[in-house]
Order: C-alpha cells, then sequence, then structure tokens
C-alpha cells in the first residue's frame, strides 16, 4: 500500500496557502463594498482616538496631582520665606538696639576721660 502525505507535509511542513482555514472567507472574494471598508476604517480611527483620550486622561490626572504637590510646596516654600524675613527684621532690630548701647557706652566712656 502507498504512502499518503498531507500537502503541508509534501512542502516541508509549510502551508502552501496561508491563512485560509476552515470558516474563513476565500482569498479570491470580492473585496467588502466601499462602505463597510470607511466604516471598518471609521471604526479603527475611533478605536485609536478613543485610547489616546485614556491614555491623555491619565496623563492629564498625573499632571494634576503632580501641580498640586508642587502648589503645596511652593506654599511651604513662601512660609519659610516669610519666617526667615522675619527672622532677619528681629535680628535687625536687635543689632540696631545693640549698636545704639554702644555708642552710649562709648560716649559714656569719653566723658569719663
Amino acid at each position: 500500500m502507498a504512502n499518503i502525505y498531507t500537502l503541508n507535509e509534501i512542502n516541508n511542513g509549510t502551508p502552501l496557502v496561508s491563512g485560509n482555514k476552515l470558516g474563513d472567507s476565500p482569498f479570491n472574494s470580492y473585496p467588502s463594498s466601499r462602505t463597510e471598508l470607511e466604516n471598518q476604517r471609521l471604526k479603527h480611527d475611533l478605536d485609536i482616538a478613543l485610547s489616546l483620550g485614556i491614555q491623555l486622561g491619565t496623563r492629564n490626572s498625573l499632571l494634576i496631582k503632580n501641580n498640586e504637590s508642587f502648589s503645596e510646596r511652593v506654599c511651604q516654600l513662601e512660609d519659610e520665606a516669610r519666617e526667615f524675613k522675619n527672622e532677619i527684621n528681629q535680628k535687625e532690630i536687635s543689632l540696631a538696639s545693640t549698636k545704639s548701647e554702644i555708642a552710649t557706652k562709648l560716649e559714656e566712656i569719653q566723658a569719663l576721660k
């Protein structure tokens, strides 16, 4: 009895016709109508637009969170700057008072001489 081989076995396991399986539309069928092609293209474009919209929304949310965090940090730094200015003002007042006392003492020393 002769051996029986499939076409794929004869072609070293490589399919002779790719992509056609039982139930698939044949490769030689009529092309889709223009309306169907446009609808497919529009659906594809819509899917891309929705995907990009979701990505944009996610990035926007991250930017809003980062902006809030940044704003909080700016407020903290402004508070610290105000505190430093107050400390500087207090030290300048103290320095002016000390200079005045020193000047008074120098005058008293000069008068005693």
